[in-house]
């Protein structure tokens, strides 16, 4: 079974189905957030639980949720009740709007393979790889974005410029999205590493 996607005959995946692939992404942006939730209701659950223990009889004390319940039935409206309530409508919808922002990806996608994926400090530190393989390059170090990945190399006079960004540009172009890349020399002279 081969699979087969928008850009066309992708050998290299003939061993997955023929579903969707999606792309590795980040946290979704109400994660945290409704982690927070989450323990705030646990909490309350545990004072649920604390309330059935006195009512019980099992423990002495008054139930906190009835008290509280009975307060909040005979209390009036007054002006400082619009400060919650304002911020209740904020958090619930600062949630509706963080749930539905799409995920930030955290992977790129290799060429010609739908189930390959390399993370963007991944791709650096093989652009770095490639571009001190060649003769004459003392050090690089690479940084990869979404658009861009900037090589910054230190050679000497005599490294070849040319092969330097041939190997830079081939290894970025691993990526599906393709980043422009850059390089930038900075000499040293006389001797080094290599």
């Amino acid at each position: 079974m081969t699979s087969t996607t928008e850009a066309g005959d992708r050998s290299g995946t003939d061993d997955t189905s023929s579903r969707n692939v999606f792309a590795p992404s980040g946290l979704p942006g109400a994660a945290i957030l409704g982690a927070l939730v989450g323990i705030a209701m646990l909490v309350l659950c545990g004072v649920a639980v604390r309330d059935l223990v006195v009512k019980a009889g099992w423990t002495g004390g008054d139930p906190w949720l009835a008290s509280a319940a009975h307060w909040s039935s005979e209390s009036q409206w007054t002006s400082w009740m619009w400060a919650p309530a304002i911020a209740c409508c904020v958090v619930g919808v600062a949630l509706v709007v963080a749930s539905l922002k799409p995920r930030r990806p955290t992977h790129l996608r290799l060429t010609d393979h739908d189930v390959l994926w390399t993370r963007r400090v991944d791709l650096a530190r093989r652009c770095s790889a490639a571009a001190e393989s060649v003769t004459g390059v003392d050090h690089a170090t690479t940084v990869v974005t979404r658009r861009k990945a900037t090589c910054t190399v230190t050679a000497r006079d005599s490294a070849d410029r040319d092969r330097v960004r041939e190997v830079v540009e081939s290894v970025a172009g691993d990526a599906e999205s393709q980043p422009r890349a850059v390089v930038r020399f900075s000499h040293r002279h006389g001797g080094g590493r290599r």
